[in-house]
C-alpha cells in the first residue's frame, strides 16, 4: 500500500512539473523584455499600430533592472516604444500578439522572438535590414554621380537598385501570400498589395493589379 501511494505521488509530481503554466495557457500575448540600462526607471509604453493611441489603447510600464514585460490579448499588431523624450538612438520594436510568450530585446537594433508569427516577423525585418543595408549605400553613390555629370554610371547604379527593390518586393509579397491570413498578413499586404485604386483624370476610379 505504501509503495502504491509513493508512486502515486511522484506520478502527480511529475504530471504538475510537465504540466504549462497557467500563464502558457491563458490564450494571452506575454512580453518579456530588456533594455539598456541607461533607461532605468524610464516608461516604455506598448501601443498599437492601427487605430488610435489613446490611455484605453496604450498600456505602459516602468523599466526596473533593465527589464519590463506586458501582456495583451492578441488578434493586432503592436509596437514597443521608449518614452519620446529618451527614445534618440532606440529602435521602435513591431510585435504580433498571438498566444505565448516573446523574448524582446530593445536597443539601437531591436528583437523580439519566442511565438510563430513573431518569428516570422522577425526574419522579414532582417530581410529588410538586409535590403536597405545594400539600398544606401547605393542611394549616396548615384546621388554623387548624378552630381558629377556621370549619367552612365547613376544608370547603371539605378537598374541595380530596382533589382533590389523589385526582389525584396516579390519575397515580402510572397510570405504575405503564405501567411494567407492574420495581423501579419494583414501588415504585409498593406505595404505590398496585390492592387491598388487608381484615379483617372476624368475622375473615374480603377484597379491597378502590382506584378511582383
Amino acid at each position: 500500500m505504501k509503495i502504491r501511494k509513493c508512486i502515486l505521488v511522484a506520478i502527480t509530481a511529475f504530471i504538475s512539473g510537465c504540466a504549462p503554466t497557467p500563464k502558457e495557457t491563458d490564450g494571452l500575448c506575454h512580453i518579456h523584455g530588456t533594455v539598456n540600462e541607461r533607461f532605468e526607471g524610464k516608461k516604455i509604453f506598448l501601443v498599437p499600430v492601427d487605430g488610435p493611441a489613446t490611455m484605453e489603447t496604450v498600456d505602459s510600464v516602468v523599466i526596473t533592472n533593465g527589464k519590463f514585460a506586458f501582456q495583451s490579448e492578441p488578434g493586432e499588431m503592436k509596437s514597443i516604444r521608449i518614452d519620446f523624450r529618451y527614445r534618440t538612438g532606440v529602435e521602435d520594436l513591431l510585435l504580433v500578439m498571438e498566444p505565448g510568450d516573446v523574448e524582446v530585446i530593445i536597443d539601437t537594433i531591436s528583437s523580439g522572438k519566442g511565438t510563430p508569427m513573431n518569428d516570422t516577423l522577425q526574419l522579414w525585418k532582417e530581410r529588410t535590414m538586409l535590403y536597405y543595408g545594400r539600398l544606401n549605400p547605393l542611394h549616396q553613390k548615384r546621388q554623387e554621380a548624378v552630381k558629377s555629370g556621370d549619367k552612365a554610371t547613376a544608370e547603371a547604379i539605378k537598374t541595380v537598385m530596382e533589382g533590389l527593390g523589385k526582389t525584396y518586393k516579390k519575397e515580402s509579397r510572397a510570405l504575405a501570400d503564405r501567411l494567407k491570413e492574420g495581423p501579419l498578413y494583414k501588415f504585409l499586404d498593406s505595404r505590398f498589395p496585390r492592387s491598388y485604386q487608381k484615379k483617372l483624370p476624368d475622375g473615374t476610379i480603377t484597379t491597378v493589379e502590382v506584378e511582383y
